[in-house]
């Protein structure tokens, strides 16, 4: 993901304090992404000695809206929310950043100069390589291959984008609510760790409409809910809901 600009403090905020709290250890790589592996042996070499790594707990708020790019980061592990917040106070996830990805809006933000245009939030632990902005920004003035690489990742990202954005405009919220608990609760699907005001942030809906879906469901034994959990106690109706059998 990104660093906020030490040098533009919010109200309230010190980001030197936090940048030095996010940057829990800093070295030179001793590997690299795997997305350089078919990369030019000269551009290897340049990641190599301008990479620096980072490690960031999850819960970590890791830049706000208005705040500036400092540098452009490419995950190795962990998962980085990248979200909008809305005056009434509710957000809508607009995508999520794992490894061997980059988050696009970052991308435009260095290349464009301009502030980022949304939040970003560690949801789960996560370890990479920061790459500060200067440097990215040459790298793609001048190497072919890092033009090639953001033109790849604005694509897929637009896709993945307007994927969602289809999703939420033309599928049900049961459906999207039942996809959203599969996709959490992964091969061996039981107990998912969420609130439902997290599932109506995801769903972009309201934490209302998403506890009439999960009651709803109780009531069928499809669920069952509790404090911050949902227990998935039969698997194939929300499967079918889902639209996935």
């Amino acid at each position: 993901m990104l660093f906020p600009a030490a040098a533009q403090p919010g109200p309230g905020r010190n980001l030197n304090r936090r940048r030095d709290e996010m940057c829990m250890a800093m070295s030179t790589p001793l590997n690299l992404p795997v997305f350089l592996a078919g990369a030019p042996a000269a551009a290897r070499a340049e990641f190599a000695h301008a990479a620096s790594r980072f490690r960031l707990p999850a819960d970590r708020q890791v830049l706000l809206f208005g705040e500036r790019c400092t540098g452009m980061s490419f995950l190795e592990t962990g998962c980085v929310r990248v979200y909008l917040v809305g005056a009434d106070g509710r957000e809508i996830t607009l995508y999520r950043v794992r490894p061997d990805e980059a988050c696009v809006l970052t991308v435009a933000s260095i290349l464009g100069g301009t502030t980022f245009p949304a939040a970003a939030i560690v949801e789960m632990e996560c370890t990479g390589w920061l790459v500060p902005e200067a440097v990215f920004r040459g790298w793609v003035d001048r190497e072919r291959y890092w033009r090639q690489l953001v033109f790849q990742l604005l694509a897929r990202r637009l896709g993945a984008v307007l994927a969602r954005l289809e999703e939420r405009a033309f599928h049900r919220l049961d459906a999207r609510l039942a996809a959203c608990l599969l996709a959490r609760a992964g091969h061996a699907p039981s107990r998912v760790t969420v609130t439902h005001q997290a599932l109506a942030d995801e769903l972009a809906s309201a934490r209302e409409a998403v506890s009439r879906v999960l009651k709803r469901w109780a009531r069928a034994g499809w669920v069952r809910p509790g404090r911050g959990s949902v227990n998935l106690l039969a698997v194939e109706p929300l499967r079918r809901t889902a639209g996935l059998g």
